[in-house]
């Protein structure tokens, strides 16, 4: 005879209790403070999940993702993030949505969510978007009191980020000579004004002043950016068309998004280009400090630390220069 199976979780409020018809079975009680006293109307439910059970019905794994299709937390997503999310939750359906709720509740599930992330092994970033997607499913599931535990918690990631911040060289500057003039303009200014993309293509004339671009709210640090307007920039400026509105668009005229711009950065790119957009953060530092700037000065505007500022000086600018040195006095 199957036993109730009882699961306490530790909550800021206090406990939480939940009772299982048996170990790896459904959740029929969810109780808070004190332990959940086993009576008639415990066992009465029990009995009818395993009746339940022996009829073949049970509640899979597809429920957990269609309600969470469904909820607040999903539709506060960024549209973008939906698109990917509805991707993924397809495919943890194919593979998992036959399954048992309670099967996720058993922490060797564990492994076979890793093996089925494996899958993407030779892709470590969709491998690890996998898994994360798991991870956020099953957090929402334990969040509405669906399951117990979240076996997909911290599943290491496969993809390494190269920590080290790099910037477009001569190389990459030249292989988008020859892309639409609308890109050119919005990779120009990035190299110019050190913005993230979502500041980047949001830059309005109205943020534009005499001797610099100030920018409120950035994304991440909640603050102001006063970004000095190089002589570079100002003949950007003064070959962009309008002085209202967003500054950079689009080939339609309209204002760039950030999957946009991106999108078509990745199109426009030739096949061995290894920089990001978000690389030409690096470039404007070296602007920066062959403006003369010191690596304090530099880091204020960057937002980065001094220390970051030195490595991007000491990787890409000293080495330059100690070059340059080198090649004069061999040709002397």
């Amino acid at each position: 005879m199957h036993k109730l199976h009882i699961v306490r979780k530790r909550r800021k409020a206090g406990f939480r209790y939940y009772v299982y018809a048996w170990r790896g079975g459904p959740r029929i009680h969810t109780q808070d403070i004190d332990e959940p006293v086993i009576d008639t109307a415990l066992l009465d439910k029990a009995a009818k999940a395993r009746a339940q059970a022996a009829n073949g019905w049970e509640r899979t794994f597809d429920a957990i993702i269609d309600d969470y299709r469904h909820s607040p937390a999903f539709e506060r997503l960024a549209d973008s993030t939906k698109r990917d999310y509805r991707r993924w939750l397809d495919r943890i359906s194919e593979r998992f949505g036959a399954c048992r709720i309670g099967a996720f509740e058993d922490r060797r599930m564990r492994k076979d969510i890793i093996n089925w992330r494996n899958t993407w092994a030779h892709q470590p970033r969709s491998a690890d978007k996998a898994a994360v997607t798991m991870a956020t499913l099953l957090g929402w599931a334990v969040d509405q009191s669906d399951l117990s535990i979240n076996v997909a918690a911290r599943i290491p990631t496969l993809h390494r980020v190269n920590k080290a911040d790099q910037i477009w060289e001569r190389r990459h500057m030249r292989a988008m000579t020859r892309a639409p003039a609308h890109l050119r303009n919005a990779l120009k200014m990035a190299g110019l004004t050190g913005l993230r993309l979502g500041d980047l293509v949001r830059l309005d004339w109205s943020q534009v002043g005499p001797t610099a671009i100030i920018v409120e709210q950035t994304r991440k640090r909640k603050s102001r950016a006063v970004i000095p307007i190089l002589p570079e920039t100002r003949k950007l400026l003064d070959k962009l068309e309008g002085r209202e509105g967003p500054i950079l668009r689009n080939s339609r005229g309209e204002p760039w998004t950030d999957s946009g711009l991106g999108s078509v950065f990745q199109k426009s790119k030739p096949a061995w280009f290894d920089r990001t957009i978000h690389d030409l953060r690096g470039t404007f530092a070296t602007r920066l400090i062959m403006a003369g700037l010191t690596d304090d000065q530099a880091a204020y505007i960057m937002g980065w630390t001094a220390k970051r500022v030195g490595a991007i000086r000491a990787r890409y600018v000293d080495e330059e220069r100690v070059i340059i040195s080198l090649a004069e006095r061999l040709s002397a």
